[in-house]
């Protein structure tokens, strides 16, 4: 089928558009060859720009992030006396024009300030979020809110909106504690969004949503942080986010741990003598011929093929023994006690 075909098939496109994608379509078909990425050598790239900060700083913010979602959850159900799913999404990268521009008006966008990071943040709900939380409150039968004017927050749910406020405070302050000491403040409060004048248009913002739902409803929180705020605790982000996780101090389970490792059964070898032979003499082989072996006058114990126990051999209450007489804690005491073939003593065992 050709182009014309396919695209006179869809009604929903005048002649004009039609004509207009089909040169669009035929002046790609008719391009050359992409010219390979370091055809003209290296691209320069800038280590100081917003990129490499975020990027570098991801690890750390999306387990800030997350500790948010789960302590906001716990908020939501003391306010609510309701299970809602609560989710956290992904965190991107968005001017502050493309977030404003994509909120529904009104919505409550707050401006908000967190010691020690520098610059204002903004704390973002949306319009379903707010009538979810007050439907859900004053137990309504969970039907969406919808209007066909703009209207202000009524004085009810300005109210919803400032205990939505401090409980994300709360939630923001714990999911940052082990990075940094937050004080979150209140700056200042608009139900449009192009009235927030504190944040240079084209800047770059690291957004992070929430997902709230119940039943048919479901509204959004967005938490806009300017790149250039996380620079003052940069370095503690980073090293935070290398440090191993602490250990389990339940000694409850530390004792059952250590138990079932005890019982935990492991191979042990206690290796006398080797020798090597050739694939051919290994078939010439046959009963009666004797094989000239070394045996060392000490023998090593290997616990999963790792020397644990060096000593002599012999015979103990009937049994094949091993006497052990050193510890081999070390790599550098296992080289020490590794026996050379100067220590043999000749033997002979028939095959």
């Amino acid at each position: 089928m050709s182009t014309d075909e396919f695209l006179a098939r869809d009604e929903l496109l005048t002649q004009d558009e039609r004509d207009a994608l089909s040169e669009v379509i035929s002046q790609k078909l008719g391009d050359g060859p992409a010219i390979g990425l370091f055809e003209h050598g290296a691209v320069p790239y800038d280590l100081a720009n917003h990129d490499y900060t975020i990027n570098s700083l991801l690890p750390a913010l999306v387990t800030i992030h997350e500790r948010f979602t789960h302590r906001l959850r716990i908020g939501l159900f003391e306010l609510l006396r309701r299970d809602l799913t609560v989710a956290a999404g992904p965190i991107e990268k968005r001017s502050h024009t493309d977030l404003t521009a994509s909120l529904q008006v009104p919505c409550s966008v707050n401006v908000i300030g967190l010691p020690p990071l520098s610059g204002p943040v903004l704390l973002i709900f949306d319009q379903e979020l707010i009538f979810m939380v007050v439907d859900t409150f004053f137990g309504g039968t969970g039907r969406r809110y919808s209007s066909t004017n703009i209207r202000d927050f009524t004085a009810t749910e300005n109210r919803f909106i400032q205990r939505l406020l401090e409980l994300s405070f709360r939630c923001l302050q714990e999911a940052w504690e082990p990075f940094a000491a937050l004080q979150c403040v209140q700056v200042s409060s608009e139900n449009k969004p192009q009235f927030i004048t504190e944040f240079n248009p084209t800047e770059l913002l690291a957004v992070s949503s929430v997902q709230v739902s119940r039943d048919t409803l479901a509204g959004s929180l967005y938490l806009a942080l300017p790149y250039s705020s996380l620079e003052p605790i940069r370095k503690n982000l980073l090293d935070n986010a290398c440090q191993e996780q602490r250990g389990n101090p339940d000694a409850q389970l530390t004792g059952r741990l250590f138990e079932g490792i005890q019982e935990s059964p492991v191979d042990a070898h206690c290796f006398l003598a080797g020798f090597e032979l050739t694939l051919s003499d290994l078939l010439s082989l046959k009963v009666g011929d004797v094989i000239p072996v070394n045996i060392p006058a000490k023998a090593v114990l290997r616990i999963e093929d790792v020397p644990i126990y060096s000593g002599v051999y012999g015979v103990a209450q009937g049994w094949r023994a091993l006497k052990i007489e050193q510890a081999l804690n070390l790599p550098g005491e296992w080289a020490a006690t590794s026996v050379s073939p100067q220590d043999f003593s000749p033997f002979e065992a028939k095959t």
